[in-house]
């Protein structure tokens, strides 16, 4: 099930209801103490989702709910390939519901999810144009300058539309603007435009 979908199921349900509620291996950050949805990349470049929404039990049933991100998923992997996408969990506590789901890369997480997501190199970003190095800023603000800027091509970076939090198996070294550092290896999107593309480069 996309984040869209599972909150799409949530909210409707609700609705239905008259109550009105809205709605792996090589790891470099974790994740699972976070109270907000994220994107996991890893190391080999598989990627863990985990969707978190408000949610209310009296309304709704969670086993249903699960069974909807079974079907979903199970419906990606036909369409995709066996391996591209496995739910993990799907659970309720303390007024959330929890769904993790791990995709074989980033090209299949942007697919079920149906928005920009990329984890490449420096260099393939700026060949497909999907990075303005220039653009940059350090942790602290400061525009990158033009050497440092030039020697990025070996670098890796996650591209994305996202405005969830974003955590990196790698030391985060620059960034566009509207990114929110929460530590070396997580940043937070929520800040960003509405329709802009983050861009967050790597230190290996």
């Amino acid at each position: 099930m996309s984040n869209k979908v599972l909150r799409k199921a949530v909210v409707t349900s609700v609705i239905m209801t008259a109550a009105f509620v809205f709605a792996g291996c090589g790891k470099g950050a974790d994740v699972s103490k976070l109270d907000k949805s994220s994107i996991l990349v890893n190391k080999d470049g598989t990627v863990e989702s985990t969707v978190i929404e408000d949610f209310t039990e009296s309304y709704y049933d969670v086993n249903e709910l699960k069974s909807m991100a079974e079907n979903e998923v199970n419906a990606f992997v036909v369409a995709n390939g066996e391996g591209t996408a496995e739910l993990k969990s799907l659970e309720s506590e303390d007024g959330k519901v929890k769904m993790v789901i791990d995709f074989a890369d980033s090209r299949d997480y942007a697919a079920f999810n149906s928005e920009t997501f990329s984890y490449m190199t420096v260099s393939e970003a700026i060949l497909t144009g999907q990075i303005n190095v220039n653009s940059l800023i350090d942790s602290d603000g400061n525009p990158i300058d033009s050497e440092k800027a030039a020697a990025l091509s070996d670098e890796h970076v996650v591209i994305t539309g996202s405005k969830f939090v974003v955590a990196v198996p790698y030391k985060i070294q620059y960034m566009t603007s509207g990114v929110s550092l929460l530590d070396k290896q997580m940043a937070d999107l929520s800040g960003t435009a509405d329709g802009s593309i983050s861009c967050i480069v790597l230190n290996k």
